[in-house]
């Protein structure tokens, strides 16, 4: 009985020893998904966070691949923070995509990936934000900077209320809601410290609370001593959710050294 026993069990070993030996039948995915997404009216790269982080402030690809199931696993993809993406690991199949971010919101659309394939997204963001001018460095420790904001688009549905104004200090270039922001320099502007829209407003950095009057005992923050760089972007948001919160627009990222004092 025993014998038998043990020649059963060695035939099942070498079974699963074969099994193993076999080569994978399914290719590596090897295939490009590339693309950028661009404010319709300007050409220029749509200014986003990078995710996926905490509230996705970013712009979501969601992929839904159908060549397999009708009711497929979605695979979410994030674009870098001028709105660029490069996927090199797509398999090969027909896919629905579907294009989410802080813009009116397009059409799903379904087309095969094999190879490279190029998608460049022309969308109406919520906001539009301009650098007016450079910002300038202090000398009591702070920069102040000058944007513009206005409508992205005339769609009354995407019209709502500008709540939230940030100006993002970090010491890397990767600076937004949900990157690397330094909380201590940076500067929130809400309720009686928004400013208009369409008109030219100067933010000052170190109010990361909230500055007066919103806040009347706020004490502002200085950068240290020593010269040093920053990054500095600002962000706005209005009251609408994509992606599960109320995504921000931003500026391109500008650099800064402080001054020694």
């Amino acid at each position: 009985m025993k014998s038998i026993k043990h020649i059963v069990w060695s035939l099942l070993l070498m079974a699963v020893i074969a099994s193993c030996g076999e080569d994978d039948n399914y290719p590596a995915p090897a295939e490009v998904f590339k693309g950028s997404i661009v404010d319709k009216e300007t050409g220029e790269p749509l200014q986003t966070d990078i995710g996926p982080f905490t509230g996705g402030s970013g712009v979501r690809i969601r992929m839904m691949e159908y060549s397999w199931s009708a009711t497929p696993q979605p695979y979410d993809m994030y674009t870098e923070m001028d709105g660029t993406f490069n996927n090199t690991k797509i398999f090969k199949g027909n896919y629905g995509v579907t294009v989410e971010g802080p813009f009116v919101a397009i059409p799903a659309d379904t087309f095969d990936i094999a190879g490279t394939v190029e998608k460049n997204y022309e969308v109406e963001p919520f906001l539009r934000i301009e650098w007016v001018s450079e910002p300038v460095v202090n000398d009591d420790g702070t920069a102040t900077v000058q944007v513009k904001i206005s409508r992205g688009t005339a769609n009354p549905d995407y019209q709502q209320a500008l709540t939230e104004v940030w100006l993002y200090v970090s010491e890397t270039q990767y600076v937004g809601a949900f990157s690397n922001a330094n909380q201590t320099f940076s500067t929130m502007l809400t309720g009686a410290t928004l400013p208009a829209l369409d008109a030219t407003v100067s933010i000052t950095t170190g109010w990361p609370t909230g500055m007066p009057p919103m806040k009347p005992d706020a004490k502002q923050k200085f950068f240290p001593t020593y010269a040093r760089n920053y990054f500095l972007r600002v962000g706005a948001r209005i009251n609408k959710q994509m992606i599960g919160t109320n995504v921000f627009n931003y500026t391109t990222v500008k650099e800064i050294t402080t001054k020694a004092r």
